[in-house]
């Protein structure tokens, strides 16, 4: 279970989509509602503006909601009162939980995709005219989702990224998910960093560490493969350098940080009797830079 939240600045317009009972595909139906007249969309749409004009310079009183479940839960939710009932309950039980109350909402679902979703419409003008908080929305929102799908018994999805629906995504999005796919995997079928390197070569990806210039130290690790690639932190937070050294109980630097070979003409940097990089002189040299930076004068007055 998942829920997308989107501002909007019209009602009008998100109303005939959410209970577009005319559609054939959609056969939208609407679940609950509060606050609002349900003659038809228009007056649907009309007790919204009411009540969001006791505060005109809410630019955008309207919150949209696509509330999405897993195809895998089909089942529980059947196009027949009960599932409807079910969908319902938990959609109004988000919005408690949310700290969405006392004002107007309504709640329809579609039928036009294998997943069962509803979308909900709310204003974010409240029925006694205050402005209802949105801080962190998406944060509690992805909590209250976590623990709605545990108590209702729902499908939790396993975290790998091909179980999302790849053809919903635009080309540069389908890479990254398949790259994250891939890198997922290899994580999972590794227990150290030899097994995960080599794991990654099987699915053709290479990996590129990121160093502090002044210790050496990785503090960063991003992946390829063919011409996308993307920080690991970006990937999942599971993939961040500090969560891998975690999951293999090792630093990445005890295994490939060995002596480096002496500089050569052509560059390297200055570097002492066993090969090393000389620390202290660069840090020497970066100080230096920034103590020569230029720094204007103050304007005399």
């Amino acid at each position: 279970m998942i829920a997308k939240i989107m501002n909007r600045v019209d009602f009008g317009g998100l109303v005939n989509y959410a209970h577009n009972d005319k559609s054939q595909t959609k056969r939208a139906n609407l679940l609950a509602h509060e606050g609002v007249c349900i003659t038809d969309n228009k007056t649907i749409a009309d007790s919204f503006y009411v009540q969001a004009a006791m505060r005109p310079n809410r630019k955008k009183p309207v919150k949209h909601i696509a509330l999405s479940f897993s195809p895998r839960d089909a089942e529980r939710f059947p196009d027949n009162e009960e599932g409807d009932a079910l969908m319902a309950e938990i959609a109004k039980e988000w919005l408690k939980r949310m700290g969405i109350v006392n004002t107007q909402f309504i709640i329809a679902r579609h039928h036009d995709t294998k997943h069962p979703h509803c979308h909900i419409v709310y204003n974010i003008v409240d029925n006694d005219g205050n402005v209802l908080s949105d801080r962190n929305e998406r944060y509690r929102s992805a909590r209250i989702c976590r623990a709605l799908t545990e108590e209702y018994g729902l499908y939790i999805a396993r975290k790998n990224s091909k179980e999302q629906n790849l053809n919903r995504l635009r080309p540069q999005q389908m890479k990254k998910a398949q790259l994250k796919a891939a890198v997922l995997d290899a994580r999972q079928a590794s227990n150290n960093w030899e097994s995960f390197i080599a794991e990654l070569s099987k699915r053709h990806i290479e990996m590129q560490t990121t160093s502090n210039k002044l210790t050496d130290k990785v503090v960063g690790l991003s992946f390829f493969l063919d011409e996308t690639h993307s920080a690991g932190s970006r990937l999942d937070s599971s993939l961040s350098y500090s969560n891998l050294c975690i999951f293999f109980g090792q630093a990445l630097e005890e295994l490939i940080f060995q002596p480096h070979v002496q500089a050569t003409e052509c560059g390297g940097g200055p570097t002492n009797s066993q090969g090393w990089r000389d620390k202290d002189e660069d840090k020497d040299k970066w100080k230096l830079q920034q103590q020569t930076k230029y720094k204007p004068s103050k304007r005399r007055r």
